[in-house]
């Protein structure tokens, strides 16, 4: 089906009119237009029509800064520029801020560029936006828990009051498709920002207040309306973070962004309004950079399934993985003689060497597992880390040890300071001891150490990236039967490299390179190499931000069992497969069908027990009950991509959470946490390509047989009647999809 949408626009209409001595700009598409007074900020929009005009502000401006002189207003073509002069306040540093509005697809594209013009410095860059009349309207961003601000310290019925009801909570889950009232909150985009008080090594995204991607959406349900402020993902972000306040408030801020003479730093934006609804900024954001969502191959839907991650090559049982659902194992990093040598320099392909997790392996061996997992229907993604390396590092630098240049790559010591010693991070002066205990072997000017004792690199640095792009060839070329990778520990990328200039960052008063840039400058080269081979790269992404996923097809995320990761990784992963992490039994405890239902929800495959899991799942009596009972339900969800049309589905009397999914020739919708035993009446509209002849089949836990039931289809929407099992259903819609 096609899912892109694609617009006419009207030319765009541009006004100059007097409004006492301020100038005033009109830009006008279908649908929305936006009036920017002479000053370049927003002063009002209007929705649909006159009766839905808003004095809605939204400005751009630098923390600690103020404007100084008057401002240069430059139209061009279809455009209006907005120039002025900003100065520090603290440093007496100055720049220009340009506010550039022009007609977008399908929005008001609003572009800001910084450009030095005194001193060599930082300071937050602010957009922001202020609703009026915010009692009136809930905002909704792609956040990890809706529960901000004082929601999260108030009693249930409380909540109740503002809209999140009992059914919308689950464990340490809440439905992260709820829009909320405003809030007095700051929302962290991807993760928390490293700092030398409080670097947060080792971060892991269990907090709510995070959000994977840059966009905003203030929605009014009386009169069906939303606008959505939208970053875009392509421009390069540092970190950045969303304030919220209940004056209707909503604050984007931009962090350690180099301002310095002669360079210009650029941001874009978007400006859109749609209904009532999250869907509606998703559906503009997946239309306009599809690159960030879309697999860039294929493959990646084929592979996914219920996961493991584990080392064991001996037999298991097929029959019962194939009814879990089960697709894709990602192998146990243990196969390397050090973390990084993914596969050594060895002579030949049945040479053998120690593994880190005992024992022996060789190129062979590892070529073997593949291919007999591909012959039994299953997929395997070899392990991949691009920000730590080694194992047993010696802090200081040891002895050189004599040895033949063809064998350094045995010792890892031999090899990170004989080869890749450039590379190596190194924690800033600035952070005392006491802020490592978490990782008690760092200290400040010496390496992060990391778990075994390896320690963290920039994948930035040139040594260190040729090293990684030449693992990823012998993957392609060694392991054909591999499907690709999965890049692990993706939490380091906020640190900053003091020793290091990127030309873009700049922390801790001085020139720095951002693990950020070297993840892209990586990845770029990485990505059309694996994709040309016909390989994915799954990603474990604890750094929970959409822009650093371009290169990328699908997720593996070891923290879903916490409720926050399970919602982030998810609509991040509305058009990619994602599979979850389940750590344990416990996860599935007290309520295994709640567990389920949420992972259904989202479209999100749960790890499977699987013999010899590492620190997750193992098989159990109970626990693979739970998992066959589910699996075939699971495997419904293989290839889905959400449906983000307008009002598309709904639930009569809202008595049980859906959603719609696209799958190969039809489409999905779990039905779940309902009544235990009861029929729902579910509610389609506005769905692309369901036309024509349909049918409809219900799968339940537990029941692996079909139940077909009868489609009510009128001009207007389609109704079915779902009866429920266990709270829950799953139904499948085939039909010609035109």
């Amino acid at each position: 089906m096609k899912h892109l949408i694609s617009i006419t626009f009207l030319i765009i209409l541009l006004i100059s009119c007097k409004s006492g001595d301020q100038q005033a700009y009109e830009f006008r598409i279908p649908g929305l237009a936006v009036n920017v007074n002479g000053n370049g900020e927003v002063v009002r929009i209007e929705f649909a029509g006159k009766d839905q005009v808003r004095d809605v502000r939204a400005l751009s401006s630098l923390a600690d800064c103020k404007p100084e002189g008057n401002i240069k207003v430059i139209k061009k073509q279809d455009q209006v520029s907005f120039k002025r002069k900003w100065i520090s306040n603290s440093t007496g540093n100055t720049c220009t801020l340009t506010d550039i509005f022009r007609p977008g697809n399908g929005s008001i594209r609003w572009n800001i560029e910084i450009t030095g013009i005194k001193g060599t410095w930082t300071t937050p860059i602010e957009t922001r936006l202020i609703y009026p009349d915010s009692a009136k309207a809930k905002f909704w961003t792609a956040w990890g828990d809706p529960r901000l601000g004082e929601i999260k310290k108030q009693s249930p019925d409380e909540q109740s009051s503002l809209g999140i009801l009992p059914s919308d909570i689950t464990g340490n889950w809440s439905d992260p498709l709820i829009p909320i009232p405003f809030v007095n909150d700051t929302i962290w985009y991807g993760a928390p920002p490293y700092s030398y008080e409080n670097p947060r090594l080792g971060f892991c995204p269990f907090q709510g207040n995070l959000f994977g991607i840059p966009m905003v959406s203030v929605l009014e349900d009386q009169t069906d309306s939303g606008l959505s402020l939208i970053l875009s993902p392509a421009d390069t972000l540092l970190d950045l973070n969303l304030r919220t306040s209940t004056s209707g408030e909503l604050v984007f801020s931009r962090e350690y962004h180099r301002i310095t003479s002669g360079k210009t730093i650029h941001f874009s934006m978007d400006i859109v309004a749609h209904e009532a609804s999250w869907r509606g900024g998703l559906r503009w954001m997946t239309a306009n950079y599809p690159e960030y969502f879309n697999p860039n191959i294929p493959l990646a839907d084929e592979i996914a399934g219920t996961g493991a991650y584990s080392s064991l090559e001996t037999a298991f049982d097929l029959a019962k993985m194939k009814k879990m659902a089960f697709g894709v194992n990602w192998k146990a990093s243990f196969d390397f003689p050090y973390m990084g040598m993914f596969i050594p320099p060895v002579s030949n392909d049945t040479a053998r060497w120690p593994r880190f997790g005992g024992g022996t392996t060789s190129v062979k061996d590892m070529r073997d597992y593949a291919a007999k997992m591909k012959s039994q229907g299953f997929h395997v993604l070899s392990y991949f880390n691009v920000t730590e390396f080694g194992a047993d590092i010696t802090d200081p630098v040891p002895a050189k040890n004599n040895v033949p240049d063809q064998d350094i790559w045995r010792n890892a010591n031999d090899f990170l300071y004989g080869k890749l010693n450039d590379a190596i991070l190194h924690v800033p002066g600035a952070v005392s001891k006491e802020k490592l205990a978490f990782y008690p072997k760092s200290r400040p000017n010496g390496p992060y150490f990391t778990w075994g004792n390896g320690i963290i690199m920039d994948p930035g640095e040139p040594v260190y990236q040729e090293f990684l792009l030449d693992q990823a060839r012998k993957h392609i070329d060694m392991i054909p039967d591999a499907e690709g990778i999965c890049i692990d520990r993706m939490d380091w990328l906020r640190m900053y490299n003091e020793e290091r200039d990127d030309e873009v960052s700049w922390f801790g008063d001085k020139p720095t390179r951002s693990l950020l840039l070297s993840w892209h400058s990586l990845l770029n080269q990485l990505g059309p190499l694996m994709h040309k081979s016909g390989k994915v790269i799954f990603i474990n992404n604890h750094d929970k931000r959409i822009d650093l996923l371009k290169q990328t097809d699908g997720y593996f995320d070891e923290f879903t069992y916490g409720g926050s990761p399970l919602n982030l990784t998810a609509l991040m992963g509305i058009r990619r497969p994602v599979l979850g992490w389940t750590s344990e039994e416990k996860n599935l405890r007290p309520d295994a069908d709640a567990f389920f239902q949420r992972y259904m929800y989202l479209g999100v495959y749960p790890m499977a027990p699987f013999p010899g899991n590492d620190h997750s799942l193992l098989p159990g009596e109970w626990v693979d009950k739970q998992y066959l009972d589910y699996g075939p339900m699971l495997e419904i969800l293989k290839g889905k991509k959400w449906v983000l049309e307008p009002n598309c589905i709904g639930v009569e009397g809202e008595n049980a959470k859906v959603n719609l999914f696209e799958i190969k020739g039809g489409w999905a919708i779990p039905v779940t946490f309902g009544l235990k035993e009861g029929t729902v009446t579910v509610i389609l509209r506005n769905v692309p390509g369901m036309k024509g002849k349909l049918s409809a089949e219900v799968l339940y836990p537990g029941n692996d047989k079909p139940v077909k039931i009868a489609i009510d289809k009128t001009t207007s929407e389609i109704r079915l009647a779902v009866p429920l099992q266990r709270g829950c259903a799953m139904v499948k819609i085939v039909g010609s999809q035109q």
